[in-house]
């Protein structure tokens, strides 16, 4: 028996030049990966730490406007206490724990009268101020700093001022 070898089998030429072709196509892309990373990172960079200082502004306001809400129902209640600005202050004060107590700036208006954080009554009484049926109002600031990053690399920083206010009726 006689094998002839017949030329119809798999050519071979065809799948070399695909692969060459593809070879000349990447042959000139080479760190193209490296060099879009070095554009995109300052960016994805300043935009991630954007995020992140927002968030933690986000964060102190919420806490803030919070805490105030607890003082102002808490002195909304607190008719017999002889200073009832001072209790309410140090209600503030536990429900914001995030938040440093000597940077946080309240104020009281009692019936129409403003006083500082603390408003005691005459003679060790109760304050005279906290009427039943009239406004009790608490407004606190709290000072923050915003820090990103800018696009030559460096930190910039600004300030702000964080604020919040409640107006109760007391009981």
């Amino acid at each position: 028996m006689r094998v002839v070898a017949s030329s119809s089998l798999v050519d071979t030429s065809t799948s070399t030049t695909g692969i060459c072709r593809l070879r000349r196509v990447l042959r000139g892309r080479q760190g193209s990966a490296i060099a879009e990373l070095a554009f995109g990172l300052p960016i994805l960079c300043m935009i991630l730490t954007g995020i992140f200082c927002f968030s933690v502004a986000l964060y102190q306001k919420l806490q803030l406007a919070e805490a105030v809400s607890v003082g102002g129902r808490y002195l909304a209640v607190d008719r017999g206490d002889t200073d009832p600005c001072a209790s309410a202050a140090s209600k503030i004060y536990a429900s914001a724990p995030g938040l440093k107590q000597s940077s946080l700036t309240l104020n009281f208006t009692l019936n129409g009268v403003s006083t500082g954080a603390s408003c005691p009554g005459s003679s060790g009484l109760a304050n005279s101020n906290m009427v039943s049926g009239a406004n009790a109002e608490i407004s606190a600031s709290y000072p923050c700093t915003l820090r990103f990053f800018n696009a030559f690399g460096t930190n910039t920083s600004t300030t702000c001022n964080i604020k919040a206010a409640v107006v109760e009726v007391v009981q």
